[in-house]
C-alpha cells in the first residue's frame, strides 16, 4: 500500500458525509421512533468531525517531512481539490436565490462566501451554501498546517498547546469583537467554539497525531482497535443524545462541545481510523471496495449538495426519503467525473 493511499479513509468519507445528512434529513422523528432514537441520530452532526479529523491525518501524513517543501505548490494543491466546485455551486446557489426572490444578502454575502470568509461572522455562517462553513474551518487548518508542522518538529509537545492556544485566542477575539455586532464578527463564545477553527482545532491535531504515529511506526498486539472506535462513537453519539434532551444550560453546552471536540475525536475516531489503516476487517472491506472507493471521492460534491437549490429542486419531483438520497448520490458521482475530477487535474498541471 502507498504510503499517501488509504482505500479505507477514501471509502469511510461518504460515511461521515452520510451522517451528517441524516442529521440534516432526521428520518426517526421523535413520534415514531421516540425520543431517544431521534436525538441518538440528530447527534450525526459529528460526519463533520469525521471529516476534520481526517482532514488533520491526510495533510500530516503527506507534507510533514516532506523534503524541499514548497508552500506555492502546496497552495495550489488545497486549491485545486477545493474550490473549484465551491465556487461554481456556491455562485450558481446566489443566481439561483437571486431569480427566485430568496434573499442571500446581496453581492457582499457572495464575496463573504466564495473567500471562505463568510464563517467568522455568525449571522452569515449559513448562508449561500449552508454546510460550507465548515470549509472556512478546513482552509484556515490547510494554511496554518505549514507552521504547525515547523513547531511539532521543534517539540511534539506543540500538539497539545495550539489548541488551548487558539482556543484562547477565540476567547480574546469575542471580548474584542462582541461589543461591535458588526454581521455577528466572533459575536459569542458558541459560535467561537462550535463554527470556527478556534474552537476545532483540536480535532486537526488529533489527525495529526495519528500520522505522527504511524510515521513513528506505532506497534501494538491489540487488534481491535476498529471495534474500540466503532464503541467510541457509539457512545459519544448516546451522551450527545442525552445531553440534548436536556435543558440548555452553560454546562451541557459546555458538556457537548467537550465530547464533540475532544471526547469523541480521540476515544472514537483515532483508534477507528488507526484500525482502519492497520487491520483486515468487514468495515475496512467494505469501505475500501471499489463502489465505496467511488462514493468516496464524490463525498466532497454530495455534501455541497445533499442542502441547497439542487436538493429542493429534486423535492419538486418527488419527496420520498430514498429517491431523494439515491437521486443526489447519482448527481454527486456524476458532477465528481465529469466537472470536479477534470477541474482539480487542469488546475494542478496548469496553475504556476
Amino acid at each position: 500500500m502507498k504510503p499517501n493511499h488509504f482505500p479505507a479513509l477514501t471509502g469511510i468519507r461518504i460515511i461521515a458525509a452520510y451522517m451528517v445528512y441524516i442529521h440534516h434529513f432526521n428520518p426517526f422523528q421523535e413520534n415514531d421512533f421516540g425520543q431517544n432514537v431521534h436525538y441518538f441520530f440528530g447527534g450525526f452532526h459529528v460526519g463533520v468531525t469525521l471529516f476534520f479529523v481526517l482532514s488533520g491525518f491526510l495533510i500530516a501524513n503527506r507534507y510533514y517531512d516532506t523534503p524541499n517543501f514548497n508552500f506555492k505548490s502546496y497552495l495550489q494543491k488545497r486549491f485545486a481539490r477545493i474550490y473549484p466546485m465551491y465556487f461554481i455551486l456556491t455562485t450558481l446557489t446566489f443566481i439561483v436565490g437571486y431569480f427566485s426572490a430568496k434573499s442571500y444578502g446581496g453581492f457582499g454575502s457572495y464575496f463573504l462566501n466564495i473567500s471562505f470568509l463568510r464563517a467568522f461572522f455568525d449571522d452569515l455562517k449559513f448562508s449561500g451554501i449552508a454546510q460550507g462553513w465548515t470549509l472556512t474551518v478546513e482552509e484556515m487548518f490547510y494554511f496554518l498546517a505549514p507552521l504547525f508542522f515547523i513547531l511539532l518538529k521543534k517539540s511534539k509537545s506543540f500538539i497539545v498547546i495550539l489548541p488551548i492556544v487558539f482556543i484562547l485566542i477565540g476567547f480574546v477575539l469575542v471580548q474584542i469583537f462582541q461589543p461591535y455586532d458588526f454581521y455577528g464578527l466572533m459575536s459569542n463564545i458558541n459560535f467561537m467554539v462550535g463554527y470556527t477553527f478556534f474552537g476545532r482545532s483540536f480535532e486537526f491535531f488529533v489527525g495529526i497525531g495519528l500520522a505522527l504515529l504511524l510515521k513513528n511506526n506505532f506497534t501494538s498486539n491489540f487488534k481491535f482497535f476498529t471495534l474500540l472506535g466503532i464503541v467510541g462513537i457509539f457512545i459519544s453519539l448516546y451522551a450527545l443524545s442525552i445531553l440534548e434532551m436536556q435543558p440548555e444550560t452553560s454546562t451541557s453546552i459546555i458538556l457537548k462541545n467537550t465530547v464533540n471536540t475532544v471526547v469523541l475525536p480521540l476515544f472514537g475516531i483515532l483508534p477507528l481510523y488507526f484500525g482502519l489503516i492497520k487491520e483486515k476487517t468487514i468495515l475496512s472491506n467494505i469501505v475500501s471496495s471499489n463502489i465505496f472507493i467511488l462514493l468516496g471521492k464524490s463525498s466532497y460534491v454530495f455534501y455541497l449538495i445533499h442542502i441547497g437549490f439542487i436538493r429542493n429542486s429534486l423535492n419538486m419531483i418527488s419527496s420520498n426519503y430514498i429517491f431523494l438520497f439515491l437521486s443526489l448520490n447519482i448527481i454527486a458521482v456524476i458532477l465528481y467525473l465529469y466537472i470536479e475530477k477534470p477541474l482539480n487535474h487542469y488546475f494542478r498541471r496548469n496553475l504556476t
